[in-house]
């Protein structure tokens, strides 16, 4: 299947894609709710993580699986989960020198591991063991450290950050987020981490449904619930930050009990907190297939993850902060 190109939403020289790691499939949208790609495959569930590649390719992790294609959608290299005690499951994908290399967050043995585009093992990262755990409660997303030889981990169901040397495992820092959240009746578990260019960091919770800006310094620099942003959703998950300085996060339509649960599946937020853009579930659902939910059997989209770049400038594309 090629892709198609999105009409162009401005008077500048971008064309913006918008890829979406979307539970049993991958979906390309634009601006204006129109699906233009569809990228799905038999067997494939809990796509967690998706990047699109310099050469016009994509790489993305389902639960059992990494699976790296070519510009045409062929499947060019795939990568098993391992299996530790309690099961397999990979759950983020960070890429590696251009998309020369891959960094597998192997949440079933605690590790990251870092592969080539033939699946050869380069590198071992063992992680602090969360075998107590099912494995996916343990880890949820990786991301290079900007700078550094280091990678940002988020541990779920602990709600911690982890900052692990890429070369040799030590931990560098951990920051522990329940001194940031505010009670909630909800149990809140920690889904993504995104580092800005001034150091400091983005992180959210699914289930309390929060976004969190921490200061390098380790301060609290501003804190919002899908409440103060009025947004619609059951979960946040993944995000990206934006050049204009926005973030754009990901609004999942996990275990619906009613469709006007989650009205909402991406929104674009200021670091004020004002939401300047937003792709509601009522503008795509009808142009996807989604997972149908066995007890309500209400459609859901269960996007986890957003990949916003220039499609005029696809060689930069892996330049974001996400």
């Amino acid at each position: 299947m090629v892709l198609l190109y999105a009409i162009c939403i401005s008077c500048t020289d971008v064309e913006e894609g918008i890829l979406l790691a979307a539970g049993n499939q991958l979906i390309e949208v634009n601006r204006d709710g129109e699906v233009l790609d569809i990228i799905k495959f038999p067997d494939q569930d809990g796509i967690y993580d998706a990047w699109r590649l310099p050469d016009g390719g994509v790489v993305y992790v389902h639960r059992l699986g990494l699976v790296l294609l070519d510009a045409e959608n062929n499947i060019l290299m795939e990568h098993k989960a391992v299996k530790g005690r309690e099961g397999a499951e990979i759950n983020s994908v960070e890429v590696l020198d251009g998309g020369e290399k891959f960094a597998v967050m192997e949440s079933g043995i605690n590790k990251i591991l870092i592969i080539d585009r033939n699946d050869k093992v380069l590198n071992s990262i063992a992680l602090p063991d969360l075998t107590k755990e099912h494995p996916h409660f343990r880890y949820r997303m990786i991301r290079k450290v900007n700078g550094e030889d280091a990678f940002w981990v988020a541990q779920k169901r602990r709600k911690t950050l982890v900052k692990v040397n890429y070369n040799s495992g030590r931990i560098h820092k951990e920051i522990y987020l329940d001194s940031y959240l505010k009670p909630s009746a909800q149990k809140d578990q920690c889904s993504a981490v995104v580092q800005a260019p001034d150091g400091s960091l983005y992180t959210t919770t699914s289930d309390g449904r929060r976004i969190v800006h921490i200061g390098k310094d380790g301060k609290l620099i501003s804190r919002w619930t899908s409440e103060d942003l009025g947004i619609s959703t059951r979960q946040f998950e993944g995000m990206q930050l934006l050049e204009n300085g926005n973030i754009m996060v990901t609004c999942s339509d996990f275990h619906l009990k009613s469709a006007d649960e989650n009205k909402d599946l991406l929104a674009e937020i200021t670091p004020k907190g004002k939401v300047v853009w937003r792709l509601s579930r009522e503008e795509i659902i009808d142009q996807i297939v989604g997972y149908v939910q066995p007890t309500a059997q209400i459609e859901e989209t269960r996007i986890t993850n957003v990949h916003v770049y220039d499609k005029l400038k696809i060689e930069d594309c892996l330049n974001v902060n996400r």
